[in-house]
């Protein structure tokens, strides 16, 4: 079976040298354009902005005390200061046709309920919840299936890492932001690892053990780097850009070694790739967000939710057709 993986691998190195490329150059768009965004915060430099955030500091925080609803997501006097000045200049540009800037790299969205980007907060606790109601179904597997365990992983990892999005889509902080990051480079980590399971048909653990260290002590080191020594926004998307390729790559190589095994739902990992970079291409198209509350980043979350169910689909598939092929062999 591992002769057969690296024929397979050898006879597509040539065909896949333009998806390759394309998806390089594609990660590095994307990856410009992103780092721009954060950049972006033409907003704070407003001589208006800063202006008006002093004066609501001086007048607001000697007499108003917070709701409760805002004290207890943390939001300070001059953190609603903040708020309250980006809005009312944002609103004032919307009327008169001006442009609408971007403060502390995020477009000034109205919050509910204190909440700061509410619309990607939903989309994660919907894909959280996508993650989540798959529960059942991997779970029917047969225990003795790899696949069960480790698809089982997937959805904690998964359930896990919507929940950080949501929490620091509600309040933007230094430890909400690294457990958001750190959670999603380690959930396209973890697609990479599934990947080579698959395409080398990892059966036991003492077979997935190197694949599993492979994988896990570049994470801890490249989670220690961003948490120790300096939090670099470009490297970090760098590196999961880096691995989101190779995972594109494995995906496209385990497709095509379940068209060999006359497997009928063949081309769905590779299109479910092409589907997740697709989602992900909506960062590039950074917009001031539609009714104050829908921008790109939101948009991506959304076009995630119906993907997360169809990798299961194809998952939970992909393993009972294993099972398909050895009821065959043994007959």
């Amino acid at each position: 079976m591992h002769g057969s993986s690296t024929q397979t691998r050898l006879s597509l190195r040539r065909n896949t040298n333009r998806p390759l490329a394309f998806i390089l150059l594609l990660t590095t768009i994307l990856l410009s354009l992103a780092a721009l965004g954060v950049l972006a915060s033409s907003g704070d430099r407003q001589p208006i902005f800063s202006t008006c955030v002093k004066k609501c500091i001086k007048v607001d925080c000697a007499q108003n005390t917070l709701p409760f609803h805002l004290r207890l997501l943390q939001w300070t006097c001059e953190s609603n200061c903040d708020y309250k000045c980006q809005r009312q200049i944002a609103r004032a540009a919307q009327q008169a046709g001006r442009k609408v800037h971007q403060y502390h790299g995020k477009w000034p969205f109205v919050r509910i309920l204190g909440v700061q980007e509410p619309a990607s907060v939903l989309f994660s606790v919907l894909n959280g919840l996508m993650h989540l109601k798959n529960w059942s179904m991997v779970r029917a597997l047969p225990r003795s299936h790899p696949m069960r365990r480790w698809l089982s992983v997937f959805i904690v990892l998964g359930t896990w890492t919507w929940f950080c999005s949501a929490v620091f889509h509600v309040r933007d902080f230094p430890l909400t932001e690294k457990l958001d990051y750190f959670s999603a480079g380690f959930n396209v980590l973890y697609m990479l690892f599934l990947a080579i399971v698959r395409m080398l048909r990892l059966d036991t653990w003492e077979q997935t053990r190197k694949v599993a260290l492979a994988c896990a002590i570049p994470y801890v080191l490249h989670v220690a780097y961003l948490s120790l020594v300096r939090f670099d926004y470009g490297y970090n998307m760098a590196a999961n850009a880096a691995v989101g390729l190779l995972s594109n790559v494995a995906w496209f190589v385990v497709a095509v070694q379940a068209h060999r095994n006359g497997q009928p739902f063949w081309w769905k990992p590779a299109v479910l790739m092409l589907a997740m970079d697709l989602a992900f291409s909506l960062e590039a198209f950074d917009f001031p967000p539609f009714f104050d509350t829908l921008d790109a980043h939101s948009l991506w979350h959304a076009a995630t939710i119906p993907i997360v169910t169809h990798w299961y689909d194809y998952l939970v598939k992909d393993a009972k057709w294993d099972l398909h092929l050895e009821q065959l062999r043994k007959n």
